[in-house]
């Protein structure tokens, strides 16, 4: 029996050990030492976070730069327009040629040069109308505008009652325009 009193287990000490081994491990290591950082991956980190900045400023500014173009596009557009539409209603621009008044003139023509016209109006239609025969020119009105004379009339081929009308328009003793039912043989 004295065997089994050297082999009892003492509770007390046992706790007393376990509870420092516990302490030991909590503690945190005393170690002075510096762990050094790999220089070439720190740069290229910064590198990335640059590289990103630098993308999304170059994004934002194009976006930027793009917006300011169209607006001022639009706003010169506008501008344009309203100082035309000012200078249309307030007459500042008038058109080249036009008086400032106009005046009266006179339309009648002189008896020589109403059968002058009327002669060159008839020559000109049996010239461009090619029957046999002459036909019958009936002029019913001639005036002048300045240097340019209007005459209106009908003409009726040989041996036939329906009128066909006709327009002329004379500059310099020449005729510039003969209309005969809306079709024009002289331009």
């Amino acid at each position: 029996m004295a065997d089994n009193k050297n082999k009892t287990i003492n509770f007390a000490e046992r706790k007393k050990a376990i509870n420092s081994k516990q302490a030991k491990a909590k503690t945190p290591v005393q170690d002075n030492r510096i762990i050094q950082y790999d220089i070439n991956r720190m740069r290229e980190q910064i590198n990335q976070q640059t590289k990103s900045k630098i993308k999304k400023k170059e994004q934002s500014h194009n976006f930027r730069l793009w917006v300011k173009i169209v607006y001022g596009l639009l706003i010169l557009a506008i501008g344009i327009l309203l100082s035309f539409k000012i200078f249309n209603f307030n007459s500042l621009i008038k058109p080249k040629g036009l008086p400032d008044k106009f005046v009266e003139m006179p339309t009648k023509l002189s008896t020589e040069d109403t059968i002058k016209y009327e002669e060159l109006a008839e020559d000109k239609i049996n010239e461009v109308i090619n029957v046999s025969g002459n036909i019958d020119v009936i002029t019913t009105s001639i005036h002048k505008n300045n240097n340019i004379i209007f005459s209106n009339g009908y003409f009726t081929y040989p041996d036939e009652s329906q009128k066909i009308f006709f327009d002329a328009k004379f500059k310099d003793e020449k005729i510039t325009s003969l209309i005969v039912n809306g079709y024009e043989l002289l331009k």
